[in-house]
């Protein structure tokens, strides 16, 4: 087993162990550090993944951007090989199931173009200070983050950020890091 599969095995079973009640307390304090980021108010379009219960929780994130008319753009997966375009919702009423039992857009939903004024926030179990991340390991994001034109935010909780995720050339890291404790720039 690879240090990175290791790492994240051990980081799927620490986020398990996750008290809820902090869990929760940190989602909010980041959720409030993002609206308040100059990135985030500015984006013309907002890509950002719907959460799972073990994910740190976008729902506030979300429901704020639609309640305010923004432009909001949610991952569909193509294939299991790690394709995957971005497609807008206006409402929770149009995502359902889809890879991997994730929520993601329905059918009729459009796939976005997009710009350097978007923001796609970006899941992770753990970053690391070089802005890069482990997540489940199917590339997802590094393919879609390799042609995206705009910012990208990675949300992390503090305690899962790292020394070294033992990336690869294939890793394409997030633009700043946000966690309960504030901003990381990232210095390219």
């Amino acid at each position: 087993m690879s240090k990175k599969a290791e790492l994240r095995k051990k980081l799927l079973k620490d986020r398990k162990a996750f008290d809820p009640a902090e869990k929760q307390s940190a989602e909010k304090k980041i959720a409030e550090n993002v609206s308040a980021c100059g990135e985030y108010i500015n984006a013309e379009k907002l890509l950002i993944y719907f959460s799972t219960p073990d994910e740190l929780s976008t729902l506030s994130l979300i429901e704020d951007a639609l309640k305010h008319g923004r432009e909001v753009y949610c991952p569909k997966c193509l294939s299991k090989d790690g394709e995957m375009i971005f497609c807008r919702i206006t409402s929770f009423d149009d995502l359902e199931k889809g890879y991997f039992g994730i929520m993601e857009p329905k059918p009729y939903c459009k796939a976005g173009e997009f710009s350097d004024n978007d923001l796609c926030i970006v899941p992770g179990l753990a970053f690391d200070l070089s802005g890069h991340r482990i997540g489940y390991g199917k590339g997802f994001y590094d393919r879609f983050l390799s042609c995206f034109p705009g910012h990208s935010m990675g949300l992390c909780f503090q305690r899962f950020i790292t020394d070294d995720v033992f990336g690869d050339g294939f890793d394409v890291p997030v633009d700043m890091i946000f966690t309960e404790k504030g901003i990381i720039d990232i210095e390219l």
